[in-house]
């Protein structure tokens, strides 16, 4: 999250915020492991209410976008 959002207007705070959330509702919802896909996911859901530029840089790793159409 802190690389996705590099030079982006993003308060320390709000992603300090954002991985608590994240963190503790994956907790609630799972007893045991917790998938690393569900983490990226809620980390998608978190950065896409945060900055719309930070979500597309996580999301073209995380996804592994192969060309433009895979973008779109």
């Amino acid at each position: 999250m802190l690389i996705a959002c590099r030079k982006r207007p993003v308060p320390v705070d709000a992603l300090r915020e954002a991985a608590e959330r994240i963190e503790r509702d994956l907790y609630m919802e799972f007893d045991e492991e917790i998938p690393s896909r569900c983490v990226g996911e809620r980390v998608l859901e978190e950065l896409a209410s945060i900055d719309t530029v930070a979500y597309i840089r996580f999301a073209s790793v995380y996804r592994d976008f192969d060309n433009v159409d895979d973008f779109a």
